[in-house]
């Protein structure tokens, strides 16, 4: 059975430039890792990966990379010319492969150089779902919640030590990082990863805090005060920077709250305009008049013109909502429906049979 296309490999089509390649490699080289196969798929995943690392050396090499493409993979066999593929010899693409094991294994298998030169641990983000009203939404408006988080714990000062009494971290002698071997293809890449002992921290405590068990976090429930600007709209998000949980050593995660708005009996929105329907009766809109509105700001007198049909809409103009992210303000827009009476007293009723004689 014949070598496999390079490029289905790498699953990508000829015409793929250098990026779409690393990306490509990277992705499968961190997948098929014989460190991260099952027992059970070890040899396998040597296979497959040693077949990535081959794709990868050839087409990254523009040299290569076009013998490969004329000649196929007689361009690489044993006589084809001094360009022969042996073993995996003579990279020479864009990126030395090794400068790429070396970024997936800092960014997948905890890699680094020395304590201080990583990226600090975060909490979990949160997330909570906030109702507002209808007008709370379009003014603004100042809630407090109470949310369930981890918090540092204040009796040992988020150390996880008894008294806040630590001792450096005989694992990884105080540096929080500790030397780890990764074994691939082309042998033994000696990495740095985070100590498992101290979490990073270069020191544990000398004795446990009787509070957090050590931990260096409790959980608890907190007030938080959430301000909603002007303008907001439902299913929105607001990010509130470092109120999600808190990590022993690190950084709090974010809190993100989900605004949910209550319809309103009268307004329905649309972006930032707003819309309502306003009955009105065959006199008024036969002889036309004046009659208030409402408003998000209070009621209001509009003139309704003679002669008016219904389905009429009326616009007035800035009687929207003011637009969460800049100074506009939308519309507020009247559909004017005319109203048909269901029952009439014995005057009405003269009044609109006279009505209707003159009408015909």
């Amino acid at each position: 059975m014949g070598k496999k296309d390079y490029y289905e490999i790498l699953g990508v089509d000829k015409n793929a430039d250098k990026d779409v390649l690393k990306k490509a490699y990277k992705k499968l080289a961190l997948k098929y890792h014989p460190d991260r196969a099952p027992e059970d798929k070890k040899e396998k995943y040597e296979e497959k990966f040693k077949e990535i690392n081959e794709a990868y050396a050839i087409l990254s090499d523009d040299k290569k990379k076009g013998q490969y493409d004329s000649f196929g993979h007689s361009a690489f066999e044993q006589g084809a010319g001094n360009s022969g593929f042996s073993g995996f010899s003579g990279f020479g693409g864009g990126d030395n492969i090794s400068d790429i094991f070396k970024d997936l294994f800092e960014n997948h298998f905890g890699g680094g150089s020395s304590r201080g030169h990583y990226s600090r641990r975060v909490g979990e983000d949160l997330e909570y779902e906030l109702m507002i009203d209808f007008k709370e939404a379009a003014f603004g408006c100042e809630k407090e919640i109470t949310i369930r988080k981890n918090i540092s714990c204040e009796l040992c000062g988020g150390t996880g030590a008894k008294d806040k009494e630590t001792e450096r971290c005989s694992k990884c002698n105080g540096e929080g990082r500790i030397s780890v071997n990764q074994r691939t293809p082309f042998g033994v890449f000696r990495q740095t990863a985070v100590c498992d002992e101290c979490e990073g921290e270069g020191e544990i405590p000398k004795q446990k805090c009787n509070h957090c068990n050590g931990r260096g976090i409790v959980e608890d429930k907190i007030k938080i005060k959430i301000k909603i600007p002007e303008g907001i709209d439902n299913n929105q998000i607001i990010r509130v920077e470092g109120k999600g949980n808190s990590i022993k050593g690190g950084e709090n995660g974010n809190l993100f709250i989900v605004i949910r708005v209550r319809p309103h009996k009268t307004f329905r929105r649309d972006g930032d305009d707003i819309y309502m329907d306003f009955p009105i009766s065959f006199s008024q809109a036969t002889l036309g008049c004046k009659v208030s509105i409402l408003t998000l700001s209070g009621s209001k007198k509009i003139k309704i013109t003679a002669g008016t049909e219904s389905g009429t809409i009326i616009r007035l103009k800035g009687e929207g909502i003011k637009n969460v992210n800049d100074y506009r303000t939308g519309d507020q827009f009247i559909n004017l429906k005319l109203k048909t009476p269901k029952k009439l007293n014995k005057k009405q009723e003269k009044l609109f049979k006279e009505l209707s004689k003159l009408e015909e």
